[in-house]
């Protein structure tokens, strides 16, 4: 548990004084541009990703290998970005069942236009996937399992993990409209970490995921940031639920296959790739 909170007390940290540097330098060096403009955001945005990620990888609490690439995982690999694609509709539509008073958005516009330029693509849908995948799979979730493995069951050592790393997941977006998708996805990647040793799958459907939040924004560009499915589709329900319903044919043949490919006793989740 030790580790646990170093990993997270760390990755706070860092938010908050490499953003707050990166802030500094842009005023200093751009005095004339907002700090709330997009441009900005996305500066520091990619200035935490990439110093969070690179510190503890350095650290070697994200441990870095080949060898879960050495065995030609494409299958996990495609199916992973099948699932990325056919999860986003359905984990959508369950946000729109909770009450909005509940659902406040923090960030709304701020990421609707940091979403419709390129550099927010490369920073929203790669850097930040990347480094969160680098703290909350590689390094917290083993943390957790091995503190937790003294003290219950392999199995529920495992469970606990997951969930515990997944709350972490929601928290850390510090958006509480983002916390239920993220935690759900959160279990998700968590799991997919366990059985494969490796932060990839778990990235690429965290690149997918993103990516499709980066599309919808871009071909519905006259849409406001706080529209619902209905929107997209037509205005009908029925329609909606068709969406729903042609995207689970997607992610639930998707999840079935990655179940089987990595059905396994447990892998040792202690490498990067």
């Amino acid at each position: 548990m030790k580790k646990t909170i170093i990993y997270l007390a760390t990755f706070i940290l860092v938010q908050l004084m490499a953003g707050g540097a990166a802030s500094v330098i842009l005023r200093l060096w751009f005095p004339t541009v907002s700090a709330s403009s997009p441009e900005v955001i996305i500066a520091i945005i990619a200035f935490c990703s990439v110093f969070t990620a690179a510190l503890f990888i350095a650290l070697r609490w994200c441990p870095v290998s080949r060898n879960y690439i050495r065995t030609r995982p494409w299958a996990t690999l495609l199916w992973s970005a099948m699932l990325g694609i056919g999860m986003v509709i359905p984990l959508t539509w369950l946000e729109e069942q909770i009450p909005e008073s509940w659902m406040i958005n923090l960030m709304q516009d701020e990421m609707q236009q940091m979403l419709r330029s390129t550099e927010g693509y490369f920073v929203i849908c790669m850097l930040a996937p990347l480094m969160e995948e680098v703290v909350f799979r590689g390094a917290i979730i083993r943390a957790l399992r091995e503190w937790l493995q003294k003290r219950c069951s392999a199995t529920s050592a495992q469970w606990w993990a997951i969930c515990v790393s997944a709350v972490c997941f929601a928290c850390a977006h510090f958006n509480p409209a983002q916390i239920p998708h993220a935690l759900i996805v959160g279990v998700l990647l968590g799991w997919l970490f366990v059985k494969t040793g490796s932060i990839v799958p778990g990235l690429i459907i965290h690149w997918v995921n993103n990516s499709m939040a980066y599309v919808m924004a871009n071909l519905f560009p006259t849409l406001p940031a706080d529209a619902h499915l209905a929107e997209y589709v037509g205005g009908s329900q029925t329609a909606v639920l068709q969406a729903v319903l042609c995207s689970l044919l997607i992610a639930l043949p998707s999840l079935y296959q990655l179940i089987r490919l990595n059905n396994k006793q447990d892998s040792r989740p202690s490498v990067i790739a």
